[in-house]
């Protein structure tokens, strides 16, 4: 990415833009504002195309899946981090600080994030879309009839199995420090959650080809778009450590410091609008084709009359 050098170019000196704060948090590799808008776009489109295509029974399991999931990858961690490092301390005061607790604690956090993610919200939202559908039938039927085979929460409660952990201080302070790095080992988990918790082959493979395809997006697709671009004749952008030296001393500011501000944030704003567009949008579309090649129907896995036998070998 080329970046903008103000060595030997005499310009007028000008006001740092407004925009330069809101692009060091773009350029903040451990800022969530940039997923956060990026979740809010994947979130509402695909709750639009779910409910487009399975109705409004899957269009609220979208919703439920994605929104929670959202908050819990965005700040499940670290809130989880400093509740069980705040515990730590009513017990033994300083315990906090000592290197294997706080790599405990930070192992213990990212798995307990993961496993909420991959494998109990998938249950309590398949739960939910069984009581919907048990509430639906009991209308039209006068009774409960229901074609899903859910297990209740406490079922599943006496089926999970507690995880050890092992205290390794590198590897933790690296999730501590690494938004992307905690993101991916994130989502790694999630998608093995979400797999295995699958209501039938089909599920698990449209979830499997949407959870893979997004990654991408996710964690590399805004920084190589904006690589890309800056690559374009009479492109500059400006790089991190230079716009966070402008930001300390904003009298050294020069106008084409600002214009290469201006086309950096630009670039990064597109960058995240085709991301969530391709995430909220694009994959799910393309998921949903995958549907209907193996079932010949768009019809929810999670609706009521699905009958796995009857579709598509």
């Amino acid at each position: 990415m080329r970046i903008s050098n103000n060595n030997n170019i005499s310009y007028k000196g000008a006001n740092l833009s407004k925009l330069a704060k809101p692009l060091g948090v773009f350029l903040n590799k451990n800022s969530v504002i940039p997923t956060l808008l990026i979740e809010t776009g994947v979130t509402l489109g695909r709750t639009y195309e779910a409910n487009k295509t399975g109705g409004k029974k899957e269009a609220v399991e979208r919703f439920v899946e994605q929104g929670v999931s959202a908050v819990v990858w965005l700040w499940g961690v670290q809130t989880i981090n400093k509740t069980v490092a705040s515990i730590g301390e009513l017990f033994k005061k300083g315990i906090s600080q000592k290197d294997n607790f706080k790599a405990g604690n930070m192992l213990f956090s990212l798995f307990a994030a993961t496993g909420f993610i991959g494998f109990i919200l998938p249950k309590i939202n398949h739960f939910i879309s069984g009581k919907v559908i048990e509430k639906s039938s009991k209308k039209e039927d006068g009774k409960a009839d229901t074609l899903i085979k859910t297990k209740s929460l406490d079922e599943f409660k006496k089926n999970n199995k507690n995880v050890s952990f092992t205290s390794l201080v590198g590897v933790a302070n690296a999730f501590e420090t690494n938004n992307a790095l905690r993101l991916l080992v994130t989502d790694t988990g999630v998608i093995a959650g979400r797999f295995k918790n699958g209501r039938n082959k089909y599920e698990r493979i449209e979830g499997l080809f949407r959870d893979i395809a997004s990654i991408y997006f996710y964690l590399r697709a805004i920084n190589d778009f904006v690589g890309l671009m800056s690559k374009l004749p009479n492109v500059e952008t400006i790089s991190k450590e230079h716009l966070k030296e402008l930001i300390d001393n904003p009298s050294l500011t020069t106008l084409k410091d600002n214009k290469a501000i201006k086309t950096t944030f630009g670039l990064y704003a597109i960058g995240t609008a085709l991301s969530a567009l391709a995430l909220g949008i694009l994959i799910p579309k393309v998921q949903y084709a995958i549907r209907r090649k193996m079932t010949d129907k768009n019809q929810f896995p999670g609706d009521d009359g699905y009958e796995v036998n009857k579709v598509k070998k």
